[in-house]
């Protein structure tokens, strides 16, 4: 029996300024088109494309805990999304911001449904050019995978979350604990990890 993982990626070739420049991109729905900054959802967006059998632009949710769910043949990927810029302009690395009251949510269903539900992350780094963001690279990635190399849970207060524990880490960062390089980031039109069940040798938890 083929693995249900198998064709999880659909439209590889789907880049974050495909959202901004399709017609397509412009047909909106979902809570995140009026929660979420404009290119949050705009990632959003694309993990229902690349995700999504149809390549639709389209973003669709169901909880609050986790982004979008995309329309797939073979299984239903409930995504977490996540974007960061490449560079801030102090000149550090951009950071994803992960919470950890949804990431164990996430991680808590995963373990509860090992069937046709599959819980992901899906992270984009992009470089903003010309007023559009550009994308650098994208991942996607099984939560409990992502779980494995995360730590230093630190508290933050949100105006609508109130206080809550969040892990701000730099793309850099994780990609490194998770295994991935910047060339394969950059060389990839998508690095797919949802077969994999411990990060590589590459990254190290520290």
């Amino acid at each position: 029996m083929p693995n249900k993982l198998e064709t999880l990626v659909q439209h590889s070739e789907k880049k974050l300024e495909d959202v901004r420049n399709s017609l397509a991109g412009n047909e909106c729905d979902g809570r995140g088109r009026s929660t979420a900054a404009g290119r949050g959802y705009n990632t959003e967006r694309l993990a229902g494309a690349v995700l999504g059998v149809d390549g639709n632009f389209i973003a669709y949710t169901d909880r609050s805990w986790y982004d979008t769910f995309a329309l797939n043949e073979n299984v239903s990927p409930r995504v977490e999304c996540k974007s960061c810029v490449y560079r801030y302009p102090s000149g550090g690395y951009g950071r994803f911001r992960i919470w950890q009251q949804h990431h164990h949510t996430l991680l808590g269903w995963d373990l509860r449904t090992p069937d046709e539900r599959v819980y992901l992350y899906f992270f984009v780094v992009y470089e903003v050019e010309n007023g559009i963001e550009r994308e650098v690279g994208k991942v996607v990635a099984p939560v409990n995978l992502v779980d494995k190399v995360l730590d230093k849970w630190k508290e933050r207060t949100h105006q609508t979350m109130g206080t809550r524990h969040v892990r701000d880490i730099s793309w850099h960062l994780l990609l490194k604990r998770l295994g991935v390089s910047e060339h394969e980031l950059r060389a990839e039109q998508i690095v797919d990890l949802t077969h994999q069940t411990e990060p590589d040798t590459y990254g190290t938890l520290r």
